[in-house]
């Protein structure tokens, strides 16, 4: 009893860790939140149908800067009207049949699946194959094809109105990414200055190294792009971006290792001058470095080397960030993509078959849970299906709570729009969180819309929305069933992919830090990023079904491994110094 009531004090201490504020995510998740009440407004105001899936895109279009957002949203308008154009021949050739529209779904289907795991698409994929599903099964109730045709139009709408809002949202209100860049790269400054006096643990300074350097780089890749600023600030970028991740390393290190209390304290104010500079859009050059350590400590020699590469007293030098090819690199001779794309694919076929059969349009949500809610492994698959069905239950539950007491009180849109942006709100400070939770947070939102953005007006309607809860459970069952039972992909593969790459980045490591240390400081990104994988790997071993689980001995054995690496990470951070010396 005691053993299960401090499981759940646990699992109620992560939850609130997991909905703390952090940097950044209230920004984004108000910004999001208006995206999707203007929406709304839109949606009711020209009839565009569906507006609980134009809602659903923003979610996962809109990032933490406006340059990314901007060019996913110009990608999928792009996509989806290329798509369009191709669809007006095939529903002329399918329309009579609807075998061959039920073919033509299943075939493309599995082709937009297949690119949203195995390349660069990513969601856009499933998104672009919802499209033409949605587009396709309307056939059988409009087989007229004038009529057919506009259902393609307010297809194409759905999902490029979204995106409209999206980019005009971002030119007014955006957050630009070299702002977002220098509050990172502040923010991360001002946790190694925590960690230095004592009050940020290891396991705060491991989490944030577990983020690695892409994003950033990313980030700076479209200030570059944009011609956000001088060429010059653009190298001071590059440089800090590198060199505050040695400095939060080297402070791991340290950490670990109990350093001298009062250096501690005078290297804390060195990184908290060079997090306000940052922050402040200025290069940290006037960053007040304390002496070097007289007693020759290797982790505080480094973290002194760091602050001088930020202040630009002794340059990082230049890394070369891994370049990424369109596809995964065993896109074509691993067939887990190809089980991926038609189980997936069959789950909502099946679906679309079930509410066909039972003459049950209402239900219709199942097919679009299947096209959303596709993912790769068996324990991945069990984790998010539980953050699904609860995100369900509280967005249901929050919909009917509105739809019986709220809208019998609003008299115009604005108060529709109210609502509507403060459950939004909500369910983007969960979908903005860890990933943990993060799933939970879209699922409240989708379920919340599709309960009660039925028609072009306030709805009232409770046996619709209905309805719409039982094709979502509908479809995550079936999910659940056909990623479970057939071709079940054990996590366990991925763990060991991940060690590998650590292991492999690992070895070069020493000799690459006294020749090209900017590169040394990739590498070590990149390696502190598949050991945080393999991590969240192992935790999702234990929801595997038991046939399906490794041996205990197997998983203890890449613990243990796991383990051994992260220690041989922070000994190779330790022993640089001595190398480079």
């Amino acid at each position: 009893m005691a053993t299960a009531s401090a499981s759940q004090s646990g699992l109620w201490r992560a939850l609130l860790q997991d909905l703390r504020p952090t940097p950044g995510r209230l920004a984004l998740s108000w910004r999001v939140a208006a995206l999707c009440a203007l929406m709304v407004m839109l949606a009711m105001n020209y009839g565009i149908p569906e507006s609980a899936v134009s809602c659903f895109v923003i979610f996962f279009v809109m990032k933490s800067d406006s340059g990314e957002s901007s060019v996913l949203a110009l990608a999928l308008v792009v996509l989806v009207s290329l798509v369009v154009l191709l669809m007006v021949p095939l529903i002329q050739f399918t329309i009579e049949y609807p075998a061959l529209r039920l073919l033509a779904m299943v075939l493309t289907s599995f082709a937009l699946l297949f690119l949203g795991v195995a390349s660069k698409l990513g969601p856009l994929g499933g998104i672009i194959a919802l499209v033409i599903a949605f587009v396709l099964t309307l056939l059988g109730y409009v087989p007229v094809g004038e009529i057919a045709t506009r259902a393609l139009l307010y297809a194409w709408l759905m999902a490029s109105a979204p995106m409209g809002l999206v980019l005009v949202f971002n030119l007014c209100f955006g957050l630009y990414p070299h702002k977002v860049l220098r509050r990172e790269l502040g923010a991360r400054l001002r946790l190694a200055a925590r960690g230095l006096e004592g009050r940020a643990d290891a396991q705060a300074l491991w989490a944030e190294l577990a983020l690695g350097v892409t994003e950033q780089q990313k980030r700076l890749g479209w200030v570059r792009l944009f011609h956000l600023l001088p060429a010059q600030r653009q190298e001071e970028l590059d440089q800090a971006i590198l060199s505050t991740y040695r400095v939060l390393l080297a402070v791991a290190v340290l950490r670990e290792a109990d350093a001298d209390p009062a250096q501690g304290l005078a290297l804390a104010r060195a990184c908290e001058q060079g997090a306000q500079a940052l922050e402040q859009g200025l290069a940290p050059q006037a960053v007040d470095l304390p002496a070097p350590p007289a007693d020759g400590d290797p982790a505080a020699l480094e973290l002194h080397q760091a602050l001088q590469s930020l202040a630009g007293v002794t340059p990082i030098g230049r890394a070369d960030p891994p370049r990424e090819p369109f596809f995964v690199p065993d896109a074509w001779t691993n067939p887990i993509y190809q089980h991926h794309a038609l189980k997936a694919t069959a789950a909502a076929v099946l679906c679309y078959l079930i509410y066909s059969a039972l003459d049950w349009q209402g239900i219709h949500t199942a097919m679009i849970t299947c096209y959303v809610a596709a993912l790769g492994s068996t324990g991945e698959t069990v984790h998010k299906l539980a953050l699904r069905i609860a995100g369900c239950l509280a967005g249901a539950a929050l919909g009917f709570l509105t739809v019986l007491f709220i809208m019998p009180h609003l008299v115009d849109i604005g108060g529709l729009m109210a609502v509507v942006f403060l459950v939004s709100l909500l369910g983007a400070w969960v979908f903005y969180g860890p990933e943990r939770i993060s799933y939970a947070g879209i699922q409240i939102a989708f379920a919340f819309y599709l309960v009660t953005l039925q028609g072009f007006g306030p709805s009232f309607d409770l046996d619709s929305a209905r309805d719409r809860v039982m094709g979502i459970l509908l479809g995550n069952t079936v999910m659940y069933l056909m990623f479970t039972l057939v071709w079940p992909v054990s996590i366990v593969g991925s763990v060991r992919q991940r060690l590998a790459g650590a292991a492999q980045g690992l070895a070069g490591l020493g000799e690459l830090w006294s020749r090209r240390p900017a590169q040394a400081v990739q590498q070590s990104a990149g390696v502190a990023q598949d050991l945080s994988a393999a991590r969240y790997g192992l935790a999702l071993v234990k929801l595997e079904p038991q046939e399906l689980r490794p041996e205990p001995q197997a998983v203890q054995a890449l613990t243990e491994q796991w383990e051994q690496l992260r220690e041989q990470f922070l000994q190779g951070a330790d022993a640089k110094v001595s190398r480079q010396d």
